[in-house]
């Protein structure tokens, strides 16, 4: 009996041994876990509660897959405020961020309230619940941005082909309330690049945009970018005057090489060797269209034009064949043109948010 003694306690003492000598990486890693997220200019301090999404092993997850259990996936101080994020336990890999205070509604009819966030007041009473916030969202979560930034943020998550997202900003000074909602932005990012601030101080925020061309050719060949916004008195005013201190300044290098793309397409409406048609269509699926909604992006509109200007010769007005009327000659085109920067670009007339 001692002998069996002995040989546990030495089989327990060598596994105390061994457990100081692993590597700590893991441990390291799940610590980093543990912090607390906080913004302290918005009075935001999250901690998790209950479930930390990372520790919920492969097992846990087989067990209770398709139960309706609800699990807390974190709580949030913001000011006098208390925001609790909840998910189902068949859904607990679905987030994100395996670090994000998440919120997902369960595909089946549950049981109990089917809310992933709620918002309780200095009293504990809920008074905000996410369908005040999206009431068709089935993800909610914090989206974590510069830990500076005076704002909270909630993400929403409409899901689709581009992970179309939409962030909530929520201030709780003095009191609780949304002062922006601006998307679509890009759903699959959570590093906080598309809110950041310039050397002026300013805060921004990209917000994608759709853009089709003039004669709203297939899905396809339509256009995605961001636009630049930035917060003025708790809302948001698209940032001209950033952008417009910020043009990109190209290299006689890059500028050589653009003249050189503009004068092979010139060269080849000159030579006549395609019919009109043909040629629009060249035009609006390659570098043509490409280069000159670059520049208009980019808030340099004069060098799009200048290009426009070198790449296309008057000579295509004697093209053989027809185009789409909006293209019919150079000076259509170019009036075409003219009229669909003013309808969609970003340097037109500003919005506010």
């Amino acid at each position: 009996m001692k002998k069996l003694l002995l040989s546990f306690l030495a089989i327990g003492t060598i596994s105390y041994i061994v457990s100081l000598n692993l590597d700590q990486t893991e441990n390291a890693i799940l610590a980093v876990a543990e912090v607390p997220y906080e913004q302290e200019s918005a009075d935001l301090y999250c901690e998790k509660d209950n479930r930390d999404l990372s520790l919920i092993s492969e097992d846990y997850y087989n067990d209770f897959e398709g139960n309706n259990e609800r699990i807390s996936t974190g709580k949030c101080k913001f000011g006098d405020y208390q925001i609790e994020f909840y998910q189902h336990s068949g859904k607990v890999n679905a987030c994100h961020d395996e670090l994000a205070f998440c919120g997902i509604i369960s595909d089946s009819k549950p049981s109990i309230p089917n809310l992933p966030v709620i918002v309780k007041d200095i009293n504990g009473d809920v008074f905000k619940t996410s369908e005040d916030i999206s009431e068709k969202a089935a993800v909610i979560e914090l989206f974590r941005v510069p830990t500076s930034f005076p704002y909270m943020v909630l993400r929403t998550n409409l899901g689709g082909a581009r992970s179309t997202a939409y962030l909530h900003i929520f201030t709780a000074k003095p009191t609780f309330k949304q002062i922006a909602l601006i998307g679509p932005v890009s759903g699959w990012r959570d590093d906080g690049k598309y809110i950041y601030s310039n050397d002026k101080g300013e805060w921004l925020v990209d917000k994608f945009v759709t853009v089709p061309t003039p004669h709203l050719s297939a899905l396809s060949d339509w256009l995605h970018f961001p636009v630049t916004y930035k917060f003025v008195d708790e809302h948001l005013e698209r940032a001209d005057q950033h952008k417009k201190a910020n043009l990109k300044v190209y290299s006689e290098t890059e500028l050589e090489g653009i003249d050189e793309e503009a004068l092979q397409i010139r060269a080849l409406i000159d030579a006549q060797t395609n019919s009109k048609w043909d040629i629009t269509n060249l035009l609006f699926s390659g570098k043509f269209f490409w280069r000159f909604t670059d520049f208009i992006y980019q808030g340099q509109e004069d060098l799009a034009w200048q290009f426009f200007e070198q790449a296309i010769p008057d000579s295509y007005d004697m093209l053989s064949g027809y185009a789409d009327s909006m293209y019919a000659t150079k000076s259509v085109m170019r009036e075409t043109m003219k009229n669909w920067i003013e309808e969609y670009f970003p340097l037109g007339v500003a919005k506010k948010y």
